[in-house]
């Protein structure tokens, strides 16, 4: 089974950040997690993993510009993404190639909507890609385990590399999940979900006329 680069943190939140046993703060999304993590450190490596992967495979470019409000992160998506990268990729991918666009523009589109979305983010992965998994055996799985050091020694090498720009990054991820905080539905919804539901509701519509 493919395990995207967040749904990798969400498995081994131990590896990407420090404890924090607060209720409202902590996170832990599994009953064989015995320990929380903090949930904004969660967040950013869910978005962090995923997007130095994303650039080592050449999927997208980033790069920090200076504007009229101080520093951002512009992204350039070069050819389309694969499903395997994981569901926060598809807002990225809806965005025309090759066109410049600020960085939080395409990760609020597939960011939960909830009154926390740094915590509620790891919950929105698991809904959409580990939903039927046995998540044990998955972090079980040597070449999970494998996987997961791969990525996270390419991530662990893009922050190095690059400082300024990961804390552009951190605050891109920041404004998006501004973007997305409100009241929590039954079932955790993006804005990109939001906008595919409209749309199959007027196609529907169509179709019955």
């Amino acid at each position: 089974m493919m395990v995207s680069p967040g749904a990798l943190v969400v498995l081994f939140l131990e590896d990407f950040a420090r404890e924090n046993k607060s209720l409202k703060k902590g996170v832990k999304y599994f009953d064989w997690q015995k320990t929380r993590y903090d949930a904004e450190e969660v967040a950013y490596s869910i978005v962090g993993m995923t997007l130095a992967k994303l650039v080592r495979e050449g999927y997208i470019r980033l790069q920090l510009k200076r504007g009229i409000f101080g520093k951002k992160v512009v992204m350039v998506r070069l050819r389309p993404i694969p499903g395997e990268y994981g569901v926060i990729t598809q807002g990225m991918n809806s965005m025309e190639a090759y066109k410049e666009v600020e960085l939080h523009s395409a990760l609020f589109l597939c960011f939960p909507v909830s009154p926390y979305p740094q915590a509620f983010l790891g919950s929105y992965i698991i809904e959409r890609e580990l939903k039927d998994a046995n998540t044990l055996e998955l972090r079980e799985d040597p070449e999970v385990v494998l996987e997961k050091e791969r990525t996270k020694a390419i991530f662990e090498t893009f922050k190095i590399q690059d400082e300024e720009l990961w804390k552009g990054i951190k605050k891109e991820a920041d404004k998006a999940f501004t973007l997305v905080r409100g009241k929590k539905g039954f079932v955790l919804y993006s804005p990109l979900d939001m906008l595919r539901g409209k749309k199959n509701e007027k196609d529907k519509g169509k179709n019955k006329e």
